[in-house]
């Protein structure tokens, strides 16, 4: 499989992943409001840096998941569930516009970029599902040429949904509340399809 469609995959998951609103697109508009554009990209550019890393993290540990597991067929239950399970979730859950995040660093943008996603650190355990699965599929993590392709492919398309978010920041604070609701049924779609799909491939 070629390093391009590697890049192209994780690229497209990342960004679906990232455009839920949460605590670093929120930190992003506020930012953004606050302190301009360039404030909300250099925040952007530090949050893709932990991105890349706990991808990173999670593909080199891999093996080790690997061979912790049952076959691939109970995996691919697994997977089937997860996406269900997410994808119900987002569809169905309230849309409350959620607070805006409070400014709690007064370190540079960058470094504030970098705090804030290293608290996120659900991304190693999502990365890690995800890599699993994909694994069942002949996707191989077993160079480092693989790893850092996928995990550039994830903090791109990360850092292309936070860019969003900054360029949309006044547009989207003004209406988070029907931004919200459209993203996590979109979402909650795109899991849906992918539980269909895999479900299709068990039988």
């Amino acid at each position: 499989m070629s390093l391009i469609l590697y890049f192209l995959i994780s690229f497209i998951i990342s960004a679906i992943g990232s455009l839920p609103t949460g605590l670093i697109t929120l930190t992003v508009m506020q930012r953004t409001v606050d302190a301009g554009k360039k404030a909300g990209y250099m925040l952007s550019y530090g949050a893709t840096v932990i991105e890349f890393i706990y991808t990173y993290i999670a593909l080199y540990g891999l093996t080790f998941f690997q061979e912790s597991v049952a076959t691939n067929y109970y995996m691919q239950v697994f997977a089937t569930v997860v996406f269900f399970g997410f994808g119900i979730y987002n569809f169905f859950k309230a849309t409350k516009p959620p607070a805006a995040p409070s400014e709690k660093y007064d370190y540079f943008d960058f470094g504030r970029g970098i705090i804030v996603a290293a608290m996120n650190v659900l991304i190693i355990p999502f990365w890690l599902f995800i890599a699993l699965w994909l694994s069942s599929y002949d996707m191989t993590f077993d160079s480092q040429a693989n790893i850092i392709v996928f995990s550039l492919g994830s903090a791109l398309g990360a850092l292309a949904v936070f860019i969003g978010y900054a360029e949309l920041g006044h547009y989207i604070l003004a209406r988070i509340g029907k931004i919200v609701q459209y993203t996590d049924k979109v979402v909650g779609v795109v899991f849906v399809i992918l539980g269909i799909y895999q479900l299709g491939q068990l039988f």
